[in-house]
Order: C-alpha cells, then structure tokens, then sequence
C-alpha cells in the first residue's frame, strides 16, 4: 500500500503537485471537476484548497471506497482538518464502471479530470473512456505516466496516438496533462483498445509478481 494512506498527504511528488495545480487554475469558475482515485484525499486537499469556495467550481469523486478500512471517513477527515468543507465534494462511493454508465445516463460533463485509480491495464483502459465526458478544451490528467508503471503508459500512450483531438500539455514527474482539442467522433475506447488490453494483461501480471518476488529476495536475510 502507498504512504498516502497513513501520511493523509498527496501521493503526488512536488512537481507533479504543482503541475496539476497549474492546470487546475486554468479552468474557469463554476466547472465540473472530476477524480477518479483518492486514496486518503491528500491531493483532494490540494486542489479544493487551491479554489474559491465561492466560485461555484463543483468536484465530484470516484471511487469504491475500498483502498483501506475507514477510507471515506478518512477522506472526509482529511478535509474538515484542512478547514475544507467536505460537502463541496459529491462522493461516488462506486467502480469506474458503473459511475461512469451513471454519468452517462445524466449526460453529465466535466471540464476537468484527474485520473488516478487502479493501474492495471484493464482498469486504466476502462478509465480512458471517461473522456468521452470530458469537454472541448477541457484538461485531464494521468498520475502514474512513466514506463515503470506500463499498466498506465502502455494504454495511455497508445491512446495518444489514435486519437488526433488530444494534445500532451506538459508532464511533471508521472503526472501527464492532455487538452481535448475538439469533441471526439467515437467513443474513446473501442474493441481494438481492449484487444489491446487483454493481449498485455498477462504479461504485465507475471512481470509485476516478478518484480515483487525480487523484491522479498532483496529483502530476505542472508543465511
């Protein structure tokens, strides 16, 4: 498990903190505000302290609510001792998925996005489909966009290169910044990207339970 959870702070490095800052204040009074991941709200923190309370700006949160015991009491502790109030955030305690379907049903839109849960491929393609909401001109951002984490660079990078209408912003650290030129002509994701995504499933889990067991063997102590 991150440190997140125990430190209550970003699990972002400074840079990437202060690029995703950046871009947030950037958008314009009275947008939608999406994050899809907040671990213990550490980075929530950041960005709702970074707007006028008054300025109508509305933030909405997903996620199952299931990294560690207590986690949305966290989160919403985390805010209140922040001196934020916890109810400018609309809390989605669901999956990706099925908040995503919910939205869609709404016909809900969002100006902004921060997009960091699972990292596996399968869910990282599953979260690209929500900027498909995302709105012209709009901004999302990838947390974890390096290539020791290729759950999220193998699809993301892919991505960019399908999809003509996303322009790359900048990049701090892992956190990436995409601008939605133009509305987009299909869906996002289609079957090939899920192709895609299956074809490198399991590899990329033998490869991370690889890497993890090398890391118990660094650790073990000597005979």
């Amino acid at each position: 498990m991150r440190p997140g959870p125990t430190t209550l702070g970003p699990e972002m490095r400074p840079e990437e903190q202060a690029l995703l800052l950046d871009m947030l204040g950037s958008i314009s009074p009275g947008a939608r505000c999406l994050e899809v991941g907040t671990a213990a709200g550490g980075t929530l923190v950041r960005m709702l302290a970074s707007r006028d309370a008054r300025d109508g700006t509305k933030f909405v949160v997903v996620d199952p609510m299931k990294y560690f015991p207590g986690q949305l009491e966290t989160v919403r502790r985390n805010l209140s001792d922040h001196g934020l109030d916890p109810a400018r955030v609309e809390f989605r305690v669901q999956t990706s998925a099925a908040a995503l379907r919910a939205a869609r049903r709404r016909g809900e839109t969002f100006r902004f996005m921060v997009i960091d849960g699972v990292h596996k491929i399968m869910g990282v393609t599953g979260d690209l489909r929500w900027l498909w909401l995302l709105e012209p001109g709009g901004v999302a951002c990838f947390h974890d966009y390096w290539r020791r984490q290729a759950g999220v660079y193998l699809p993301v990078t892919r991505f960019l290169k399908r999809r003509d209408n996303y322009e790359h912003i900048a990049l701090a650290g892992s956190l990436l910044a995409l601008r939605k030129a133009r509305a987009s002509p299909r869906p996002e994701v289609g079957l090939s990207d899920w192709a895609y995504a299956c074809l490198w499933y399991l590899p990329l889990q033998i490869q991370r339970k690889l890497a993890k067991l090398s890391a118990r063997m660094r650790r073990a102590p000597l005979p």
